[in-house]
């Protein structure tokens, strides 16, 4: 049976030297052990995440680089722009900044040269992001302050972490300590730190904690300490072949983000039975591709005078009498074909539920039979869940080598979750795509997309446009200017500028900022490398596809509801106010279309007084000082 690299379950982790890389799992490698099955898939119950920075403060970390910041000044700033993003999510995980090798100041400073920045482990909020802002503005008076020793055991750093993560009275799910250090060999002349640090590292294994290294320095060598401990957390020390762990050295705050951010929550969206026929069943599990951002913040109400958070409820009340009606004595109705039709709750909830969870085969396919128009909402992910049916994987597995070989998709009838409205869904299998040294890119598996139903499809026959015939020299012009557009489409190198340019305004009305940080909109083309890329292709397509001397630049603007069929609707001759006297204006009834410092200054002439007088008023005035009936 082939190998799939797309975890469902966590990794067994994890020292990871800034690899992005997770462990593979066989499908067929089936646990009959419901306590290590549940172990290994911790975000099936409820619970938050936890993320410890664990930075290194000894003095070769505030040493300056030719562009006169310290690694010390690049971890800060990756752990500030990590917070940032944790709040724009909008999620509720957990952070802490711990420093080792510093000496004994403050009373935040612990006795074995340990410093917890944030306190305690807990979410963003402004006073935090404050906090690392002001490191961030004065890191030579921090690093005065807080000075460097050497004495330091990186064994009591990773139990002060682990100290940290066990009195937290939030229920954790996930923990990961990110370790950021210039230092390649920690306490070399000191062997027992060196072997109390080893055993740190396997108790952080057992308790479940992901442990992953960050490197700084051209000259940070992996094999002269930290390839042990990634062994050690691997669980596999008769593994020699360490290639993987060894990785170039973050030299910017980019590098740094790419390891320390925060990974997407591996949540499925729903998990229901596959049904192949009679008895034959399977678990599934379906996890969505994208999620939907809401760009505005919800809205509280809060009393202007005291600015505290209003509270409101809906009362339902009789039209007629005024009384109020609670919501056992209401029920919900329709208005069909003139009558009006009642439906109780009971009612309702039949009506809602036409189908359990679960997914249903109704048959197969061959893939180009598929259309890309059929294609109604966002696919999902489809994996085998084996909580739910034991031997799930292996039989997933077999389906998704059998489909793949004969280029099949299985058409199923598909509820996700209870109440929810059933649809056709066509599972396209995907192969598995690993990159160099094994780092997969495309997981294996099902995708599902949804089908439309028949009320669903438009009949478009009788709107299609006959398009001209374009000449061949027109056509191949066309074709050279789409080769030399060509890039390389990734939707991850693309940000929303709607939520960059709201999330920049929100942190400078949060963070004290005299005006919001500009914002990069990177949906916009680059005009210069365009117009550099298709030199005078332009001019040539422009002047074959147009004849000579059109202005294309001049855009005719066409009302919508224009038919062309139609003749145009007559235009209004415009009326010349300017060459009529006051009387004439009145009589015609134009009196309103004259401005209030037009009407004012009539109005001055004649004796009225125009001070706090409307448009309105002045316009009544001017037909009462005329004798002439307004209209």
């Amino acid at each position: 049976m082939q190998e799939c690299g797309y975890r469902q379950t966590r990794p067994n982790t994890q020292c990871e030297a800034g690899s992005m890389n997770h462990s593979t799992a066989p499908w067929g490698a089936n646990s009959d052990d419901e306590d290590e099955l549940d172990a290994r898939e911790p975000w099936m119950w409820a619970g938050k995440r936890a993320f410890i920075f664990l930075i290194d403060a000894t003095e070769p970390m505030f040493e300056k680089d030719i562009n006169d910041s310290s690694h010390f000044e690049k971890c800060i700033k990756a752990c500030t722009e990590n917070l940032l993003k944790s709040v724009h999510r909008q999620d509720k995980d957990l952070f802490e900044i711990v420093l080792f090798g510093t000496s004994h100041v403050g009373q935040t400073a612990q006795p074995n040269h340990i410093t917890t920045l944030l306190q305690s482990l807990d979410q963003c909020n402004a006073d935090r992001i404050k906090d690392l802002l002001a490191i961030l503005d004065d890191i030579d008076g921090f690093e005065k302050k807080h000075g460097h020793s050497n004495d330091y055991s990186l064994a009591e750093a990773f139990w002060h972490c682990l100290k940290i993560i066990t009195n937290c009275t939030t229920t954790i799910y996930d923990k990961t300590i990110f370790l950021m250090t210039c230092n390649d060999n920690p306490h070399h002349s000191n062997p027992k730190l060196q072997n109390d640090t080893r055993l740190r590292v396997r108790e952080i294994k057992n308790l479940d904690v992901d442990l992953k290294i960050i490197p700084f320095g051209l000259s940070f060598d992996m094999d002269l300490f930290y390839n042990e401990i990634y062994q050690i957390t691997h669980n596999d020390p008769n593994d020699d072949n360490t290639e993987d762990t060894i990785i170039k050295s973050v030299i910017e705050v980019e590098d740094i983000l790419e390891f320390v951010e925060c990974p997407p929550k591996k949540r499925s969206t729903s998990r229901v039975l596959w049904s192949l026929g009679g008895d034959v069943q399977l678990g599934v599990a379906a996890y969505r591709f994208v999620k939907s951002t809401d760009p505005i913040p919800r809205k509280v109400k809060i009393e202007r005078s005291k600015n505290a958070i209003v509270t409101s409820r809906v009362q339902a009340f009789n039209a007629e009498t005024g009384e109020e009606v609670s919501s056992a004595q209401t029920s919900k109705a329709m208005n069909v074909g003139g009558e009006t039709v009642t439906f109780r709750k009971e009612e309702l909830k039949t009506l809602v539920e036409i189908s359990h969870p679960g997914l249903i085969l109704l048959g197969f396919k061959p893939m180009y039979t598929i259309k890309t128009w059929f294609h109604s909402k966002s696919p999902v992910f489809l994996y085998p869940e084996e909580r739910l049916v034991k031997g799930s994987r292996t039989l997933f597995a077999a389906l998704h080598e059998k489909c793949l070989a004969k280029k099949l998709v299985a058409i199923c009838y598909f509820t996700m979750r209870r109440s929810g409205k059933p649809t056709l869904v066509a599972l396209v299998p995907l192969a598995e795509k690993v990159e160099d040294k094994n780092t997969q890119y495309v997981p294996p598996g099902f995708v599902a997309r949804f089908l439309p139903y028949a009320d669903n499809i438009r009949d478009l026959k009788d709107q299609a446009v006959k398009c001209p015939h374009p000449d061949p020299e027109l056509v191949s012009v066309a074709e050279q200017i789409v080769k030399k557009l060509k890039f390389k489409y990734q939707p991850k190198s693309f940000d929303n500028p709607r939520l960059q340019k709201l999330w920049a305004g929100i942190e400078a009305l949060a963070l004290g900022y005299d005006e919001p940080k500009e914002t990069e909109d990177l949906t916009l083309p680059n005009n210069e490398v365009m117009d550099k890329r298709i030199d005078s292709l332009s001019d040539d397509f422009m002047s074959m596809a147009f004849p000579q001397g059109y202005n294309y630049n001049a855009v005719k603007k066409t009302s919508k509801d224009t038919d062309p069929s139609k003749p145009s609707a007559p235009k209004k001759a415009k009326i010349d106010l300017e060459s009529m006297d006051m009387e004439e204006i009145a009589k015609k009834g134009f009196v309103e279309k004259l401005t209030a410092d037009k009407l004012k200054q009539y109005l001055m002439t004649n004796g009225y007084k125009v001070s706090k007088m409307r448009k309105a008023e002045l316009v009544e005035a001017v037909y009462s000082h005329l004798e002439v009936d307004q209209p």
